[in-house]
């Protein structure tokens, strides 16, 4: 089971969670919940670093003109330093307390500290048996090199044998990490981020951030799939095997989105489906805020369920912009996504309503896990396989003051929707004393 650990990073001053299939974080603005997902993006793509790095020895042997014997030290750690320092910020203005630790599987960890007093700098570590098993596929790269060298193939040739042994390094990374999973992350702002994408024109790639760079470029990677809507774009993916209905599916995203997605000559659309309106074509800037947001929240899990690519998947807001009833339908179809494409979750959110909803497909999850001749009628209430497991949650509060709450309820079996919606208590008890002071007027008026 994998785990986080994190001391005084941001406004996070000390959480311990595990990470399962379906994980939520919820809280108030700036409590750090994006600090959890971020950390976790960071040692998730450190796989990606790793397969790359084994790349480059392939290809080159030496790396930035150090010697291989030289690289997994200096190299590769200046090269996590780099990520750590684009989503985190310099050490310089970074707690010196911080700490974080994220276990993959047993022996297999990663640390990240900062060392120094005067100067501080960040140092990253691993455990004994990650760097013992990262120097043998060092070693068994520079093997592949030199019998490279020492061959002499045709252009096509090398590059497909380059293919072959990037996804065996991927494959023996993955099974160090135990981890067959890619990892995606869909930020909040989507809104705004869809607008850049159709402008880049207005700005500079290096001037975003991270996170914003690498969705925008999944989105241009996969839109060109939508030519022919939404329901057509099973069709780039063919396979005669899968686990999910695509017509019922692309039919289900286009009622949520209140139209169809269309890519067309660069530009992009989305074309209602109401009778009425005789299918007009309103460009996506001047489409509502709310699809706006949800556009590539649904298009890119759906475009994963088509591969069939198992992935982790950081979600940032679900809710932003939509009605209760449109966030309760998007967290049936992440846990279906979810539960169809054996994948996994981390969402962040303000909202007591996504909260809910989770609750609900988790009490539908303890149903069939207790009843399995129950499985019917749950799926009647809540929908064909938008369960979630109970074993396979983690759900947190963190707290004004940045203490964190695990809101599971193990004697229940359920998740405390009631410790997160304050503000509503608040609410009701403002509209009682006012009732009452309006009561209090009136009789003393009759009187």
């Amino acid at each position: 089971m994998q785990r986080i650990e994190i001391k005084y990073l941001g406004p996070v001053k000390e959480i311990d969670m595990e990470i399962k299939d379906f994980n939520l974080l919820i809280g108030e603005q700036a409590t750090g919940k994006s600090t959890v997902a971020k950390a976790i993006y960071f040692f998730r793509m450190i796989k990606v670093t790793l397969t790359e790095y084994l790349c480059q020895i392939y290809d080159n042997a030496l790396y930035n003109g150090n010697d291989i014997s030289h690289g997994f030290n200096k190299v590769l750690k200046k090269e996590l330093k780099s990520i750590f320092i684009s989503l985190f910020g310099f050490s310089w203005d970074l707690d010196q307390r911080l700490y974080l630790k994220y276990e993959y599987t047993d022996g297999i960890w990663i640390d990240v500290k900062l060392n120094g007093t005067a100067k501080r700098y960040i140092s990253v570590r691993y455990s004994a048996k990650l760097t013992h098993e990262i120097k043998l596929l060092e070693e068994e790269a520079l093997k592949l090199h030199k019998q490279k060298q020492n061959t002499n193939t045709s252009l096509a040739y090398a590059s497909k044998e380059r293919l072959r042994n990037y996804d065996n390094f991927k494959n023996n990374i993955n099974r160090i990490f135990d981890d067959y999973k890619e990892t995606y992350y869909i930020p909040a702002g989507r809104s705004m981020i869809t607008l850049l994408v159709n402008n880049r024109s207005l700005i500079e790639n290096e001037n975003l951030d991270l996170i914003t760079r690498e969705f925008m470029r999944i989105i241009d990677n996969i839109h060109g799939a939508f030519s022919d809507g939404i329901r057509n774009v099973h069709k780039r993916y063919p396979d005669g095997e899968r686990k999910f209905d695509v017509r019922k599916t692309s039919e289900m995203l286009i009622a949520d989105l209140k139209g169809d997605y269309q890519y067309n000559a660069g530009k992009e659309y989305i074309v209602m489906q109401d009778e009425e309106i005789q299918k007009e074509k309103i460009p996506i800037n001047f489409a509502s805020s709310g699809q706006q947001e949800v556009l590539w929240l649904l298009n890119q899990l759906y475009i994963l369920m088509l591969k069939k690519e198992e992935a982790f998947v950081i979600i940032e807001e679900p809710e932003a912009h939509l009605y209760p009833d449109l966030q309760n339908r998007v967290v049936e179809f992440i846990a279906y996504f979810a539960n169809i494409n054996n994948s996994a979750v981390l969402i962040t959110t303000h909202s007591p309503y996504i909260l809910t909803s989770v609750n609900v497909l988790y009490c539908a999850g303890k149903a069939i896990q207790e009843s399995p001749d129950l499985i019917k009628k749950v799926y009647d209430i809540v929908g064909n396989g938008c369960e979630i497991v109970p074993e396979k949650v983690t759900a947190f509060k963190i707290n004004k003051d940045i203490t964190v709450q695990n809101l599971k309820n193990y004697e229940f079996e359920e998740i405390n929707t009631e410790m997160i919606d304050e503000v509503s208590d608040d609410i009701n008890r403002k509209y009682v004393e006012l009732f009452y002071l309006l009561s209090e007027k009136e009789q003393q008026g009759e009187m």
